[in-house]
C-alpha cells in the first residue's frame, strides 16, 4: 500500500512538473512542457501512465513508463544544457526516482512469487 501511494505521488509529481518552466529562451522568458515540442506530450503521458500503473501495481509497465520518461527527460536536459530551468531538473529527478521505485517493486514482486512457488 505504501509503495502504491509513493508511485502514484511520483507520477502526479511528473505531471505537475511538466507544466513548470523547462528551459530559458530569453531574458526572464521560460517555456513549459506544452511549448517545448510534441515529444513532451509523450513525457506527460508517461508520467500519467506511471501513476495509473502504480495504482494497479503493474510493475513491468511502470518500469517501461519510467524508462521512457527518464530517457526523454535526459534528452531534454542534454538539449537545453545551460538553459535548463528548475522544472526540467525536477522532472529528471522524479523520473529517475520513478524508475528506481518501479524496478525495486518489480524485483520484490518477482522474489515474492519465487518464494511462494519454491
Amino acid at each position: 500500500m505504501k509503495t502504491k501511494m509513493i508511485g502514484v505521488a511520483l507520477g502526479v509529481a511528473g505531471v505537475v512538473l511538466w507544466f513548470m518552466p523547462m528551459a530559458k529562451v530569453g531574458i526572464n522568458v521560460y517555456v513549459a512542457g506544452r511549448e517545448v515540442g510534441n515529444i513532451s506530450y509523450i513525457l506527460v503521458v508517461c508520467s500519467l501512465a506511471y501513476a495509473i500503473f502504480s495504482f494497479f501495481e503493474l510493475h513491468k509497465l511502470r518500469v517501461i513508463a519510467a524508462t521512457v520518461s527518464t530517457a526523454i527527460s535526459l534528452l531534454f536536459l542534454t538539449e537545453a544544457w545551460s538553459n535548463a530551468a528548475w522544472g526540467l531538473y525536477g522532472l529528471g529527478i522524479v523520473s529517475i526516482a520513478s524508475w528506481i521505485a518501479a524496478a525495486t517493486c518489480w524485483d520484490a514482486a518477482k522474489d515474492s512469487v519465487q518464494d511462494t512457488q519454491g
